[in-house]
């Protein structure tokens, strides 16, 4: 299973930095991922059209959940609610960030916390990083994004992202 793609310069040169300096501006409220602009969900035109080519599926996104921007959470692993697993989030960097993917540690053992695991349940005591180990990490630039599987548990260290919650038309695991 594919759990995460990275797309250098994702948006046409310049219009990375027209949004983060329209948006940068605005006030933003604690949200349960950070801190977000409060209703005001401003998804780049065509959208689907282009996740769709990345993902080599036809796509929709999640309308209430797209076009979020936000300033994360810093540091503390997290997932996604999710109905399927061939859901995707997506988050271009406005602003120099790094996404980071975590093992969670059981039985002195760092565990491989996967889709199964968020399905089942689990409940882990996020800021305690003694029980997490960062698997992957990744400089994110100004303007490139990056898809993941709504079920890891990541997190985003500073930085302004864009935030998209995409759903496959066809609904099937892959």
């Amino acid at each position: 299973m594919i759990k995460f793609i990275l797309a250098e310069k994702f948006f046409p040169p310049s219009d990375a930095d027209k949004y983060c300096s329209i948006v940068s501006g605005l006030n933003f409220t604690k949200s349960d991922y950070g801190e977000e602009v409060k209703n005001f969900n401003l998804p780049f035109p065509n959208i689907e059209t282009i996740f769709s080519n990345v993902l080599g599926q036809e796509v929709d996104i999640d309308r209430e959940r797209s076009g979020v921007f936000r300033k994360p959470l810093v540091s503390i692993p997290h997932f996604h609610g999710f109905d399927s697993l061939n859901e995707w989030c997506f988050a271009v960097a406005l602003e120099p960030t790094t996404f980071s993917l975590f093992h969670h540690l059981r039985n002195g053992e760092y565990g491989n916390v996967d889709a199964r695991t968020a399905l089942d349940g689990y409940k882990f005591n996020y800021r305690n990083m003694m029980e997490w180990n960062i698997n992957t990490s990744i400089e994110i630039s100004t303007n490139d994004g990056i898809f993941w599987r709504p079920w890891l548990f990541h997190s985003f260290e500073n930085g302004l992202i864009q935030h998209y919650r995409i759903l496959c038309k066809n609904n099937t695991s892959s």
